[in-house]
């Protein structure tokens, strides 16, 4: 084989195989996409004035997510989507029976969010809470794009 022959066929197989390279990898990537990383956001949920001990207030952050704050101790707040895991229906915390409650199925959640009965598969999701001074943060994980 001549020198001019060995380059002119490398120059034809070059690209082929690059071509052929490219497209099993685009063809990867679309067969199994890689999932976005968690990204936690710090939100100002309420003050320690504006929630008792023993009570709850439900909340939406300006992305949409509910949850709900329950106050347990002096310096102590809970936070528990308020999405059932069941069918999607929200939860309603019932003070009196200290308890967490999904009307559309009689789903009963245990104040740290277990399920005591009901049809629902798992605890409710929960979020972690930090007090700074007063002030009750809690900490949203979002998935990105």
């Amino acid at each position: 084989m001549k020198r001019k022959e060995f380059f002119s066929s490398l120059f034809a197989f070059v690209p082929l195989v690059l071509g052929f390279l490219g497209i099993t990898k685009m063809s990867a990537d679309f067969l199994s996409p890689q999932r976005g990383k968690a990204k936690i956001r710090k939100i100002f949920a309420t003050s320690l004035e504006d929630l008792k001990i023993g009570e709850s207030k439900e909340m939406t952050d300006l992305k949409g997510k509910e949850f709900l704050l329950i106050r347990t101790d002096d310096r102590k707040v809970k936070a528990l989507s308020t999405t059932c895991t069941h069918l999607g229906c929200t939860v309603h915390w019932e003070q009196d029976k200290n308890r967490f409650y999904c009307p559309c199925h009689q789903g009963v959640f245990t104040p740290d969010g277990e399920v005591v009965s009901g049809p629902p598969p798992r605890n409710l999701a929960t979020y972690n809470t930090e007090i700074i001074g007063d002030n009750v943060y809690i900490y949203l994980k979002d998935k990105e794009a």
